[in-house]
């Protein structure tokens, strides 16, 4: 046919489903199964820096241990497209990632391996295994109507964050959102808890 018959019709606007975190509790819960062995102490770290910090899971397996900056904390990622950013750490988190590099980290299977998380092999951790060790503590801990991943942990980091007081221009940056959009659902779902 010469012409489109939907060219004047508009495209529905796809659902908006709401983003769901974790409750104080069900993060409670999780640490609260872990094991005091290397593993699990690592595990732990692993949890509360996605936590801590937003980082992807792509961002927290390729983190070197030359971008860790523990002093100063900061640390540099590589984030999506191959940006660079610069990603603050909390206090307690330094502690512990600085208890698990100098007591817990295992012994790197190569030695130009720089990668700061590594398996019990000293190999590096792929992100298919860490999201399989975030579903057996969730597992574990019994949690339920909740999607136990690692972007999870990001989502409750970016509503924490603008809950305590935290600004949209920043929580952009500490996330590494090319534009406002993404970053903008957060905020329409922070409301969303404010009102509740």
């Amino acid at each position: 046919i010469v012409s489109n018959p939907f060219s004047r019709l508009k495209i529905p606007k796809p659902p908006k489903k709401i983003m769901a975190t974790f409750s104080q509790y069900q993060i409670e819960s999780l640490l609260g199964v872990m094991s005091g062995s290397a593993e699990g102490y690592r595990d732990m770290v692993i949890i509360l820096t996605l936590l801590d910090t937003g980082f992807r899971v792509d961002e927290l397996i390729n983190l070197k241990m030359d971008n860790v900056w523990l002093e100063e904390g900061l640390t540099k990622v590589l984030g999506k497209g191959n940006k660079e950013r610069l990603v603050p750490v909390g206090k307690q988190i330094r502690k512990m990632l600085w208890r698990y590099i100098t007591q817990y980290r295992p012994e790197p299977a190569r030695p130009n391996l720089d990668n700061l998380f590594l398996n019990r092999d000293g190999r590096p951790l792929t992100k298919n295994r860490v999201d399989s060790i975030m579903k057996r503590y969730g597992k574990m801990a019994g949690l339920t109507g909740i999607r136990c991943s690692p972007h999870t942990l990001r989502h409750t980091f970016a509503i924490s964050y603008l809950r305590n007081d935290g600004d949209v221009f920043s929580l952009q940056k500490i996330l590494g959102h090319s534009s406002l959009e993404m970053t903008r659902r957060y905020c329409e779902l922070a409301n969303v808890d404010i009102k509740k």
